[in-house]
C-alpha cells in the first residue's frame, strides 16, 4: 500500500509500453540514392523511389580460379617433362650402346690376345738311333718336350705375358682313358697327346688306389709327339672359366695341331 506520489506498477508499465512503442517504430534511414531521410517503413525512398533494402556484394568463391591455376601447372610440368624424359631415354639408350660396344672391344682383343698365346710352336725331337728301343725314345720325346715348354713359359714370363717362377714343365698322357694308357705302353702307336702343366709350385695331391700325387700349380699346355718321326708341336691352352667361376671374357679352341690326334691319343 502506497502512501503517496505516483504507484510503482503504474510507473513499470507506462515505460514498458513506451520501450514496446519505441521498438516497433518506423526506424528514421536515409536513401542512399538521394540522401533524403526516411521515416516510412517501405523499401522504397518516398523521394526518388529508389531501393532502401541493403545489399552486401555476394562473396565470391577462389577455388575455380586454383583450380584452373593447378591445371594450368599440370599443363606446363607435363610439357616439360615430355622432351626432359625422351632425353633421359635417349641418353640411357646411349649409354648402352657405349658399354656394349667397350664390351665388344675389349672381347675382340681378348680373342687376339689368346689366339697369338695358343699359336702352335713346333720342334724337332731326338731321332731314335738305330736299334734303339721304341718306348725309351718315347720316354726321351717327352722329357724334351717339357723342357721346351718349361723354357717356353719362362721366355713369357720375361716379356710379361705370364707371372712367377718356372720350376720346370711335367707332361701325362691325355686323355686319361684306359686306350690312352694302354697306346702310351703300345709299340705300335705312332701318336700321342699330352696334358702338360708348366709349373710354378707343387703339391701333395690325395692318394688315388694307394697311389700317391703330386699336384701343380702352373700354366696348362697341350704337346702332340709323333713318335716316329721325332716331331713335336705344343700349344699354351686357356681353359675356359667353369661352372660358378665366372664368365671368361673371350674364349679361343686349342689350335687343330696340339689336338686330336689320330689313334686313342
Amino acid at each position: 500500500m502506497t502512501t503517496g506520489g505516483d504507484d510503482p506498477w503504474t510507473t513499470a508499465r507506462s515505460a514498458a509500453r513506451e520501450d514496446v512503442h519505441a521498438a516497433l517504430a518506423p526506424r528514421e534511414r536515409r536513401c542512399p540514392a538521394c540522401g533524403m531521410l526516411q521515416h516510412a517503413a517501405g523499401r522504397t525512398c518516398t523521394s526518388c523511389g529508389a531501393d532502401l533494402t541493403a545489399r552486401h556484394p555476394r562473396r565470391r568463391s577462389g577455388r575455380k580460379p586454383r583450380y584452373i591455376g593447378l591445371a594450368v601447372t599440370f599443363v606446363v610440368l607435363a610439357a616439360i617433362a615430355v622432351p626432359v624424359i625422351g632425353s633421359l631415354r635417349e641418353d640411357a639408350d646411349r649409354e648402352r650402346a657405349r658399354t656394349a660396344a667397350r664390351q665388344q672391344a675389349l672381347e675382340a682383343a681378348e680373342r687376339v690376345r689368346l689366339t697369338r698365346d695358343a699359336r702352335p710352336v713346333r720342334a724337332d725331337g731326338p731321332p731314335r738311333p738305330a736299334g734303339a728301343d721304341q718306348l725309351e725314345h718315347r720316354a726321351k720325346l717327352v722329357a724334351e718336350g717339357e723342357t721346351l715348354i718349361a723354357a717356353d713359359a719362362r721366355a713369357r714370363v720375361a716379356e710379361g705375358r705370364l707371372e712367377g717362377d718356372i720350376g720346370g714343365a711335367e707332361c701325362a698322357p691325355f686323355p686319361t682313358t684306359a686306350a690312352r694308357r694302354a697306346a702310351e705302353r703300345g709299340r705300335s702307336t705312332r701318336v700321342g697327346r699330352y696334358d702338360c702343366v708348366a709349373y710354378t709350385s707343387k703339391f701333395e695331391a690325395p692318394e688315388v688306389q694307394g697311389q700317391a700325387r703330386t699336384g701343380l700349380f702352373g700354366f696348362p699346355y697341350w704337346l702332340v709327339i709323333d713318335y716316329a718321326g721325332s716331331e713335336l708341336v705344343f700349344c699354351k691352352v686357356t681353359p675356359r672359366a667353369g661352372e660358378g667361376g665366372g664368365r671368361s671374357l673371350a674364349s679361343v679352341a686349342v689350335p687343330a695341331p696340339c689336338r686330336d690326334p689320330a689313334g686313342p691319343g
